[in-house]
């Protein structure tokens, strides 16, 4: 059963950042806010400190692939982001302690480094435009305020949900 149950996460993950990617753009105060949920590439770092780097690195493979034909224009950019961003993530977490705070930490910077890594990418190729200050407020900002609410949420649920198929 165990076999079964982090892919299985993951996936009802995916499922979930598609259905809360519907819940932006939000317009507020005249202004266009872009929200963009990363439970998926959250769970995949969580995965990679909690559970096997190796299952993190693989799921990451797949599931950066699934989110690259989702949601992405060009291909292999959530693959080679969410690989290289585990990988960073088990290097890390062997310098740090497990402690909860760091974790979380290291999370909502790894979404905003994933963040970044897009942009620049989508950027270089003339995608998307690259005005900071619109970024960092526009974008950056309520995607690490949403993502933070959902990692307070649901990382509680998915730390048990490990711990009880450790066996």
């Amino acid at each position: 059963m165990r076999f079964y149950v982090i892919p299985l996460i993951g996936v009802i993950l995916f499922y979930l950042d598609s259905l809360l990617t519907r819940l932006s753009p939000i317009h507020l105060f005249g202004e266009t806010f872009i929200i963009v949920p990363r439970l998926t590439f959250l769970y995949l770092l969580i995965i990679a400190v909690y559970k096997n780097p190796k299952v993190a690195i693989i799921l990451a493979i797949v599931t950066g692939i699934f989110t690259d034909i989702y949601f992405g224009g060009i291909y292999g950019v959530y693959t080679f982001g969410y690989a290289i961003f585990v990988i960073m993530m088990d290097k890390l977490f062997k310098v740090f302690y497990r402690d909860i705070l760091m974790m979380v930490i290291l999370l909502i910077s790894s979404v905003v480094l994933l963040e970044i890594w897009v942009m620049v990418f989508y950027g270089f190729l003339g995608i998307t435009s690259l005005n900071i200050g619109q970024i960092i407020l526009f974008r950056f900002i309520p995607t690490v305020i949403f993502n933070l609410i959902c990692l307070i949420i649901i990382f509680p649920f998915i730390l048990k949900l490990l711990e009880r198929n450790t066996n």
